[in-house]
């Protein structure tokens, strides 16, 4: 009986993760119309803009801290023709087409798991609030239109070209448009070409960010210990919750539900972003539900 009801909770457990990776956001845009640009061209740009908004504040809620306002457009710019790897679903909530323009209102669904992913590998949650130096070179008939792009990547990714730093990034513009970049790290180096500088950009960078990432001081990642709920449903509903607080935790991962006597108990892994916002975060929500809880640091020592 009690391995029957194991069974049960851990499928419980999957199906509620499968279900809470997306998040669903509504989004209006107005496209004007343009001389020579047909309806169905205007709606897909329509469209292309409405994903990249509703990606661009998933993204904000997720990162830590306020993306100022330049970064803020280059990454909508950037999203315009990069967003879809984030895009769940979505539905045309209404479109009005008029001789002023098309508006658009879209319910789009963003996967926060495989976003979150990716603004790790974009170096997003590690430059937000302090640059990275590197050397960064290019050549010297570099055109204009191609050192504005990468001028751009640099200043979106939070890159601070640096003389002589490590890692080192060397562009090349090659025949037919192409790109060439060679990534050096250490004793290490990655090449990409693609005619479009940005997926040879982050295919580069994400060598270094996930790795950094992969070895990140562990000091900020907690054990949270919660103890008693009547049923493994409200468990769930609280690890729902929990994942919600893209602005205090940058990761959750829940790593057992325990049947006790005394109820159903919950232990997570929780990279912080803001430990005392958390700690603010689970007194509203924990006591008044006849929870109690305990953060433990040194989770992964």
């Amino acid at each position: 009986m009690l391995k029957a009801r194991f069974i049960i909770v851990n499928f419980v457990v999957c199906m509620w993760l499968l279900v809470g990776v997306a998040s669903a956001s509504e989004v209006r845009v107005f496209k004007p119309m343009e001389e020579g640009v047909s309806p169905m061209a205007l709606r897909k740009t329509a469209m292309a803009e409405g994903f990249a908004q509703a990606v661009l504040e998933e993204a904000k809620l997720m990162l830590p801290g306020d993306m100022d306002e330049v970064r803020t457009e280059l990454f909508k710019a950037y999203l315009k023709d990069h967003s879809q790897p984030y895009i769940q679903g979505y539905k045309v909530l209404s479109s009005q087409s008029m001789e002023a323009g098309l508006i658009l209102r879209l319910d789009v669904k963003v996967n926060k798991l495989t976003l979150r992913n990716g603004l790790k590998s974009m170096g997003l949650f590690t430059t937000m609030n302090s640059p990275q130096s590197a050397s960064v070179v290019w050549p010297e008939d570099f055109d204009e239109a191609s050192m504005t792009q990468l001028q751009g990547l640099m200043t979106l990714t939070g890159i601070q070209a640096v003389q002589g730093a490590s890692p080192t990034f060397v562009i090349e513009q090659g025949p037919k448009e192409i790109y060439k970049a060679r990534f050096e790290l250490d004793t290490r180096e990655w090449v990409s070409t693609n005619k479009d500088m940005s997926v040879v950009w982050f295919e580069l960078w994400s060598r270094y960010f996930n790795r950094s990432e992969a070895n990140v001081n562990r000091a900020n990642v907690q054990k949270l210990s919660v103890t008693g709920w009547f049923s493994p449903d409200a468990a769930l509903e609280f690890d729902r919750v929990l994942q919600s607080w893209d602005s205090t935790v940058q990761e959750v991962r829940l790593v057992e539900l325990d049947m006790q006597p005394s109820g159903v108990g919950g232990t997570w892994e929780v990279r912080l972003l803001s430990g005392d916002r958390l700690a603010m975060l689970l007194q509203g929500y924990l006591p008044q539900r006849g929870l109690t809880y305990q953060i433990s640091e040194d989770a992964g020592k």
